[in-house]
């Protein structure tokens, strides 16, 4: 099997060749890219232009080496996942409710952080925001003041908007190894350590512009799942298609929790 580095030496070769829009065929094994050919076949049968293999290979590349933040956790020691919900965004919304549901499935005890008496009306006022994020996390800071996070094998951050940039702020001052799945960042967020993250945004998300965002991401190299036309929520609007969309997120969810 190729290494990532030599699929995407043959990809670049091909672009230069025939364009990044040529249409070449996917070979995956457990949705992992193993290979690729000009035409289809039993093996290659995955349609997808170069520019999108090439970009699927190279956030397959950060998702392995995100996973690999953490050694492998004892089996007999306890497990804990931390939900950092957003101001709007509580914990029983689709994108926390289920990936916390995830997280209990393969055995994570479960603590979710809240907040109280926030400012309001924050979008695009700094001023406001940077007086959220301080209640915010002096309110975590309470909220988590008694976990003993040595007894903990394996810690998860499962955090929304405001939510990230608080997790990940907390992992940071505690030094903390956490693996930290990131809804919907914000900007801000990534100026904290994201060793061992992974984050999904909506290309309508009127809260984080996406090309600041894929920018952020690749300087910090977290792996970023794109959602076309969604909200600050991963939603667009479409039921069937939002439903399609949050089964596809959890499927990455529980693979980078495993």
């Amino acid at each position: 099997m190729k290494t990532y580095e030599e699929l995407l030496s043959d990809i670049e070769d091909d672009i230069e060749l025939m364009g990044a829009s040529h249409i070449v065929y996917s070979m995956e094994e457990n949705n992992v890219i193993t290979d690729y050919d000009y035409l289809p076949s039993d093996s290659c049968n995955i349609s997808t232009t170069l520019k999108d293999l090439q970009e699927n290979i190279r956030r397959q590349m950060l998702y392995t080496k995100a996973t690999s933040h953490l050694t492998e956790a004892d089996k007999n020691t306890p497990k804990l996942a931390v939900i950092f919900p957003g101001i709007g965004y509580t914990a029983d919304k689709p994108l926390l409710y289920y990936a916390s549901r995830l997280a209990k499935k393969h055995g994570y005890q479960i603590h979710t952080v809240s907040y109280s008496n926030l400012p309001g009306n924050i979008k695009g006022n700094s001023i406001k925001m940077k007086q959220a994020f301080e209640l915010a996390f002096a309110q975590t800071e309470q909220t988590l003041d008694t976990i003993d996070w040595f007894s903990y094998g394996s810690i998860l951050f499962i955090s929304k908007s405001i939510g990230t940039a608080i997790a990940s702020a907390y992992a940071a001052k505690h030094h903390l190894k956490v693996r930290n799945i990131l809804f919907t960042p914000l900007e801000d967020t990534f100026s904290f350590p994201l060793q061992g993250s992974i984050a999904f945004h909506g290309t309508a998300d009127p809260w984080a512009e996406t090309t600041s965002i894929q920018a952020l991401a690749q300087q910090k190299e977290v792996p970023l799942f794109l959602t076309r036309h969604a909200n600050h929520s991963l939603e667009t609007g479409d039921i069937q298609a939002d439903i399609s969309a949050l089964k596809i997120t959890m499927e990455q969810v529980e693979h980078f929790i495993l």
